[in-house]
């Protein structure tokens, strides 16, 4: 239907010449004139329904009477005014508030006033701020992510990485920039084929879960836990892969120190089982050999004599060793010189060393020590044993022997405690280890050797005893140079020195003078061996298989019976129970224990009980003469 003819811009009447204002009718935007005094004086169809009125109600009207207020304030009408004003082109986009609507504006001076050419842009203002929204929505999300320590990673169909938080950047190192757009399978795996499996579980059943082993960008190998989703489309064909990976290398090897300590509690209380039975095999044979070597003169003899009991000795020794590192058993304390167990070495490991090996010792004038003996060596042992390792093609091992001084100082803190302190370091130019080998070496079970050629346990054993004693173990090495270790164990003070030098040279076995000596143990074959070398030097003897029986020979020998020599584990009535009835009902007769299990977890059973004088099965006869001198002589002094 055709409009009536609006007016001109001048305001004549004259009107807009149909065709003209049939071909402005078509325009998808609108198209205002104003004149100068801001009346309207044309618009086309697209204006009308921008305004929702007719152009023969809005024409002749100014701007004003339409809007209410002063328009050519707002934000809609201020570009308006500086075309109409300034008689220069404006362009805006704006709200209208009136019509509600945005409006997109361009503004051109004429003759007569303005034309403005209106569009609407609400639609694309709408998807403008619904992007924006949800932009700042991914920016939170984004935000939200990079709090947490977890790695959220995005990639494209081809792996490539797409999105990167910042818990990607803790676990793996590669920054935000460094890895978006690489492909992460050359980013994380030192084996792309370890992520095949997983990538076509993630491909066929759009998701996938586990641990498996990752690369940082150091190099480091790390176990993360994985959690991958795929991202599809409305028709369910994937688009992209999200992934949440965990960094639980630190949980895992908790994990796995626990289990060891497990294994380790386990292998103790077997140990103990094992060193209780075979200490009292072991007991007899020993002092048969040395009462043997007395009633024998024959050199032959003499020498397989030597021969079994340092077998037997040895024997005895490793025994309390694996008790050690199980148990972490406290070996006996004594001053200990380290020259004379570097001689010892040198018999025991040093002259069965390769000919392509060079060795070189240098010892210090030292304080001796104040330690077990026998830990000690076996520390050296398995120092040295491993340094041979390190060297197959032959090169030079040193051992040195140093005094040190350690101070408290706060610059400077250290693992050892103020004090003197003697260091023996062993040093090889072997192969030498990377920093990870060297970061597990005292771990115990770990070995870098073949199957079949080492336990793991050496280093992680000579740690305990080096801690044990009060001392520290450490290594320095370097790949392809060769290894350090430097063993620092307490000096003896000068008190110790004194007594240990004063039992040195009061060496000689004393013999008993026809003191009566009660022997109570299960083990029948211990009580005989006991019984004939205590008899053999000077010692009366009466036999007891259990604490029950001891306390009816004690009875019947009230007045005869000066020491009690007890096992610590017997049916019926043990050694602990034994020593307090003796303790309570014969304070005059003097007690010595002995026991084949841990030496500590024995000794306190028998302080306990009352008892100060304690051997070790397996022992020798001059250690068992001794001890029982010494229990008579605390017990009756004058005598």
């Amino acid at each position: 239907m055709p409009r009536p003819p609006q007016s001109d811009a001048a305001g004549d009447g004259g009107g807009v010449d149909p065709r003209i204002d049939e071909a402005l009718d078509q325009i998808a935007d609108g198209l205002i004139f104003f004149d100068r005094q801001w009346r309207y004086t044309y618009l086309n169809r697209s204006a009308e329904r921008y305004l929702g009125l007719p152009a023969d109600e809005v024409v002749g009207k100014k701007l004003g009477e339409l809007f209410p207020g002063d328009p050519a304030e707002s934000d809609f009408g201020q570009p308006l005014r500086r075309a109409m004003e300034n008689r220069e082109v404006t362009n805006a986009r704006a709200y209208h508030a009136t019509l509600d609507l945005w409006l997109e504006t361009r503004s051109y001076p004429t003759v007569d006033g303005i034309a403005v050419h209106l569009r609407d842009v609400s639609d694309l203002e709408r998807q403008r701020r619904e992007l924006d929204e949800a932009s700042q929505r991914a920016m939170r999300m984004s935000s939200l992510l990079d709090i947490s320590n977890e790695a959220f990673i995005t990639e494209d169909l081809e792996y490539r990485v797409t999105y990167w938080n910042s818990g990607a950047e803790q676990i793996y190192g590669w920054t935000r920039d460094e890895a978006v757009g690489r492909d992460i399978r050359e980013l994380i795996y030192d084996d792309a084929t370890r992520f095949e499996e997983p990538a076509a579980t993630l491909a066929a059943a759009g998701r996938w879960s586990g641990e498996m082993r990752q690369r940082s960008k150091d190099g480091r190998s790390i176990i993360v836990a994985c959690r991958w989703q795929a991202i599809v489309d409305d028709e369910g064909r994937p688009t992209s892969y999200f992934a949440v990976n965990s960094d639980v290398t630190a949980l895992r090897e908790q994990q796995e120190q626990q289990s060891r300590a497990r294994r380790l509690e386990s292998l103790g209380t077997l140990a103990g089982g094992i060193a209780h039975d075979l200490n009292n095999v072991l007991t007899p044979v020993l002092m048969s050999v040395q009462l043997l070597r007395t009633m024998q003169s024959a050199r032959e003899q003499e020498e397989l004599l030597n021969g079994m009991q340092s077998a037997i000795t040895r024997g005895a020794n490793m025994i309390n060793q694996v008790l050690s590192f199980a148990r972490g058993v406290e070996g006996a304390r004594d001053a200990v010189h380290i020259s004379r167990l570097i001689d010892e070495l040198g018999t025991l490991t040093l002259a069965v060393l390769p000919k392509s090996i060079d060795v070189e010792i240098d010892l210090a004038a030292v304080p001796p020590l104040w330690g077990d003996a026998t830990q000690i060596l076996q520390v050296l042992v398995n120092l040295v044993t491993n340094a041979r390792d390190a060297m197959p093609d032959g090169g030079t091992l040193r051992i040195s022997v140093r005094q040190q001084q350690v101070k408290s100082s706060p610059e400077v803190p250290s693992v050892l405690e103020p004090g003197r302190y003697v260091t023996v370091t062993i040093e090889d130019s072997g192969l030498g280890m990377t920093p990870e080998v060297q970061s597990r070496i005292f771990e115990p079970f770990y070995t870098t050797k073949n199957p079949g050629d080492g336990t793991g346990l050496g280093l992680a054993s000579s740690l305990a005893i080096a801690h044990s004693h009060g001392g520290y173990l450490q290594v320095l090495s370097e790949l392809g140079v060769g290894s350090r270790f430097t063993l620092s164990l307490p000096a003896a003070d000068e008190a110790q020195a004194v007594d240990a030098a004063s039992s040195s040279n009061n060496g000689e076995v004393m013999r008993g003078h026809g003191e009566l000596v009660l022997v109570i143990d299960d083990e029948s074959s211990i009580r005989t061996i006991v019984s004939q070398a205590l008899a053999r030097n000077g010692y009366r003897t009466v036999e007891a298989k259990n604490g029950r029986d001891a306390m009816a020979l004690l009875q019947e020998h009230a007045e005869s019976v000066r020491l009690v020599f007890t096992d610590m584990m017997m049916p019926v009535m043990d050694g602990a129970a034994t020593a307090s009835y003796v303790l309570a009902n014969h304070p005059g007769v003097a007690i010595v224990a002995s026991s084949g299990l841990s030496a500590s977890a024995a000794v306190d059973r028998a302080r306990e009980a009352g008892v100060r004088h304690f051997i070790s099965k397996p022992f020798t006869a001059e250690t068992l003469l001794r001890t029982i001198r010494d229990a008579l002589r605390e017990e009756s002094p004058s005598g």
